[in-house]
């Protein structure tokens, strides 16, 4: 008991909220545009991330796993956005990232998650990443993330072209589930790229699904479903984004010849779910090529409220707070893109549906959230599903203040975007 009671002493301070600062550029003029991919360099013997484990090391590669770089740039903003197969970014190798490539000179680098469960692991220095997500950490891990996801990057400025950006919104709800039992999201995005004659460039995927088909008993590295459905790309390298992934799971369809449930051999349930979004991209009309699209980006940064792990009662929280509460950032940001008719708002957390919506309604109505982007903040419930500890509350670290101190970032950030996007337009 006095050793609890010395551990609830808040002794690390207090978590200071702030006014969201903001910063950011817009282009005006043609759009080039470059992508590349790069294998992720897994090093000799693998450590497996994703879930926790009594062993970490995986047993092989069922299929390679990547980083996927789209490099945009008009006269005035140039930005690059990375989607990597991994279960999440922490803020110290988005960072490095950034410092890697520091000789482009480019505004705004985002890396965000695909947030396979079963991708590489071992890159994460924090007490939550050792035991709960990316296992024992080692430096020499990190060094190779760094340079893989950064060298997709540089593939990716060195493509650069002319090009075009199209813009394709549906929903697709038939393959995805609220696992909390309410409305599945099944919001589906697409931004093409393209050369001005029409070859491909790359095409930015969004959707809401967690990529967790193939469960913990799985031992070997892939990106889950998400990874097929890369593979699947027609318009160029394909990016993947998470939507308002915090409580949207996937449900597939039935694979040919086999069942879509729990007796469905899980690599053929991987495949069903992968094509059906596939052909959901296939179907969707996109707006006009534009040769000269509005390319503005603005981040916004801002402080967090204190610590509140949903999973712990509250008469143990304080105790948590001191023992954990290096892990986790105590500020954070978001970074929205205006691209053409998109609105992208990146941010480092796992917001619930209807969490996401309401990011999309502060923001504006071309507003799309995309996850797991340049940190992890976890889970963000509603505000009154936490106090009733419901819904993702129980895997949340935040506590129920978290959803409007990201909203206020995402406002802010989009608000700015919009105006300096509004500045460059003649």
């Amino acid at each position: 008991m006095i050793l609890l009671a010395a551990l609830s002493i808040p002794w690390r301070g207090a978590s200071v909220r702030s006014t969201p600062e903001v910063a950011g550029v817009a282009g005006r003029g043609a759009l080039a545009a470059g992508a590349a991919v790069r294998p992720l360099d897994l090093g000799p013997s693998p450590v497996l991330g994703g879930f926790p484990r009594w062993r970490w090391t995986a047993t092989g590669v069922a299929d390679q796993v990547t980083a996927r770089a789209l490099v945009l740039t008009e006269p005035g903003c140039s930005v690059a956005l990375v989607s990597a197969e991994l279960v999440l970014v922490p803020r110290a190798l988005a960072e490095a990232v950034r410092v890697r490539v520091a000789d482009l000179k480019l505004d705004a680098v985002v890396v965000a998650a695909t947030h396979t469960h079963a991708g590489p692991g071992g890159y994460w220095d924090a007490l939550a990443g050792r035991f709960g997500a990316t296992g024992p950490y080692d430096d020499a891990t990190f060094e190779r993330m760094v340079e893989s996801i950064a060298g997709a990057v540089r593939l990716a400025a060195a493509d650069r072209g002319p090009a075009t950006v199209s813009v394709a919104r549906g929903r697709l709800t038939e393959v995805v589930q609220n696992r909390d039992g309410g409305p599945p999201d099944g919001r589906l995005l697409a931004v093409r790229v393209a050369r001005p004659s029409g070859k491909p460039v790359a095409e930015l995927v969004s959707f809401a699904a967690h990529p967790t088909m193939l469960g913990k008993r799985n031992t070997e590295i892939s990106g889950d479903w998400v990874g097929r459905l890369l593979a699947l790309g027609a318009r160029g390298p394909r990016l993947f984004f998470q939507g308002a992934v915090g409580d949207q799971s996937v449900r597939p369809p039935a694979a040919a010849g086999a069942s879509a449930g729990p007796e469905a051999p899980v690599r053929e349930r991987m495949v069903a779910e992968a094509r059906a979004v596939d052909a959901a991209l296939a179907g969707l009309e996109g707006s006009a090529a534009a040769e000269s699209p509005t390319l503005a980006v603005a981040t916004a940064r801002f402080g967090l409220p204190g610590l509140e792990p949903g999973a712990v009662p509250g008469w143990l929280r304080p105790a948590t707070v001191t023992v954990a509460g290096g892990t986790f950032s105590r500020e954070a940001s978001v970074t929205a893109l205006r691209l053409g008719p998109a609105l992208l708002l990146f941010m480092a957390a796992e917001p619930v549906a209807a969490v996401g919506e309401s990011l999309r309604t502060a923001a504006g109505p071309d507003a799309e959230v995309v996850s797991l982007a340049g940190d992890y903040l976890g889970y963000v419930e509603t505000e009154g599903a936490f106090r009733a500890g419901t819904g993702e509350a129980k895997r949340s670290y935040f506590g129920p203040e978290l959803a409007a101190v990201l909203q206020g970032g995402a406002t802010a950030a989009a608000r700015e975007a919009e105006r300096l996007a509004g500045a460059a337009t003649p």
